[in-house]
């Protein structure tokens, strides 16, 4: 019978999460839930100089937000029978086993000193061949004294080997693995020793991480073999890249603090999804998935190897696709922090704006600027007013259209007849007229259907924005 799926994402709180690292956190969330299974969230928090103290809310406050929340482990409050999830309150473990393998031969406490590690490095450099560093390079006489020194590893001869689950079976041999250190002078394990001790304690079954590791995996592979105990299945995705698809995604590319995306006006969901594709596809052309078709269609065999290209505009285009699917009552809600309070005193009145001008959000962050025609008188550019037609003519059309919209109900199909009878009747151009008005309405080129704007602004409202744009003329 084979084991419940255990998958874990295990941050170090040492700053911002970045988008990157929340690709891994979502690949092992949906393959635990796929498999339903459990999904650990474990914070390694063993390098004490780059520990923050808010880094651990922040970790939980972004995979909050993107709705990632583990079935154990850190949280608003730690959960879970494998308590605690923070590794500085687990040194007894990572002592336990590192006495251990002291005991089996298999490690040792080690007495170089900074200079003479610097001498061997600098020796292996002159002769132009990798440093290694070995047991025999420890020093002959040393103090007994355990406390205060570091614990290595002592990888023995021999070859070992490693598997993962997309790349396929590698090779390393031992001669080329440092004796590396587990245990640290200030009683803190490495990162390479403590999560394959909690890996083990947790019974995690997936390990699903970025590529930067499979360097490291030769010493991993050395200490799973010499702990006696099964490694997990494996897993490294593929590398983010940015846009030009040539180098790793940066900062300047969009590898930033994933609760930036939250301020520019992101939905958590557009985000996960576009996430969710970067590596990973279900075979088909769909695009766009709901977080329960991610979970039921996500599966390890359709990981890919090669890179993933971070292009923003597609994540723009996805968001901009989420936005439309939100009922209007559920935009208003999420607009909230997007726009003045004092919008939301004419409830109705924004409810038609929004409405109306929902297909062109691609982020929520885009709503005040595109929706402040309708709340803000505009400041109508003379030059943009007359750029079609003589400032005579286009004078004369803004009082004839006032005149003849005076008396007209106000809705869309009324205004649009009697706008295109007007031009008819006086052989204008209708276009030339259109942005005309648009300009006069707006001050702007870019902005709802015409007809949609009279209509949404009001007949006095608009009628006043004539009056205004003609006295300019």
């Amino acid at each position: 019978m084979s084991k419940p799926v255990r998958t874990r994402f295990a941050p170090s709180p040492t700053g911002f999460l970045h988008v990157g690292n929340v690709r891994t956190a979502l690949f092992a969330y949906l393959f635990a839930k796929n498999q339903k299974g459990s999904f650990i969230l474990r914070l390694e928090d063993t390098d004490r100089e780059r520990f923050v103290d808010w880094g651990a809310t922040h970790i939980v406050k972004s995979l909050d937000w993107l709705g990632l929340k583990p079935d154990e482990g850190v949280w608003y409050t730690e959960t879970g029978e494998h308590a605690p999830y923070v590794q500085s309150k687990r040194l007894p473990n990572y002592q336990e086993f590192a006495e251990k393998l002291i005991k089996q031969g298999n490690a040792y406490y080690s007495y170089i000193t900074p200079e003479e590690f610097q001498s061997h490095k600098a020796a292996a450099i002159d002769t132009k061949k990798p440093f290694v560093y070995k047991q025999n390079m420890e020093p002959e006489e040393h103090s007994k004294e355990t406390n205060g020194y570091p614990v290595r590893l002592k990888v023995p001869a021999g070859v070992t080997k490693w598997k993962d689950e997309l790349r396929g079976e590698f090779e390393t041999k031992n001669e080329l693995i440092d004796d590396f250190i587990l245990i640290k002078a200030d009683g803190f394990p490495t990162y390479n020793f403590a999560h394959i001790v909690d890996d083990y304690l947790m019974k995690i079954t997936h390990i699903i991480r970025g590529d930067e590791f499979i360097s490291s995996m030769p010493k991993y592979a050395a200490l799973y073999d010499l702990l006696k105990i099964d490694r997990p299945t494996i897993v490294h995705m593929p590398p983010i890249l940015g846009p030009d698809g040539k180098k790793k995604l940066s900062k300047r590319d969009g590898d930033v603090d994933v609760l930036e995306y939250k301020e520019k006006g992101y939905l958590p969901e557009a985000l996960v999804n576009f996430l969710a594709l970067l590596g990973w596809n279900d075979g088909t052309e769909q695009e766009i998935f709901s977080h329960d078709e991610l979970v039921k269609r996500f599966s390890l065999d359709r990981v890919q190897k090669s890179p993933a290209v971070f292009d923003i505009n597609r994540l723009a285009w996805m968001n901009g696709e989420y936005i439309r699917e939100l009922p209007t009552d559920e935009l208003l809600k999420r607009l909230e922090p997007f726009l003045p309070a004092s919008w939301y005193k004419h409830n109705d009145y924004l409810t038609r704006v929004v409405e109306l001008d929902k297909d062109r959000i691609k982020k929520l962050s885009d709503a005040e600027y595109l929706m402040e025609i309708f709340f803000t008188e505009p400041k109508v550019d003379k030059e943009l007013l007359t750029k079609k037609d003589k400032p005579e003519d286009v004078e004369n059309w803004l009082e004839v259209v006032a005149s003849d919209l005076k008396d007209v109900e106000f809705n869309h199909d009324v205004i649009e007849k009697a706008l295109r009878k007007l031009a008819e009747a006086g052989d204008i151009n209708t276009g030339n007229l259109f942005y005309a008005l648009r300009i006069a309405l707006t001050g702007r080129t870019e902005a709802p259907g015409l007809f949609d704007i009279f209509a949404t602004l009001g007949k006095e409202e608009s009628l006043k924005r004539l009056e205004t744009a003609k006295n300019l003329l």
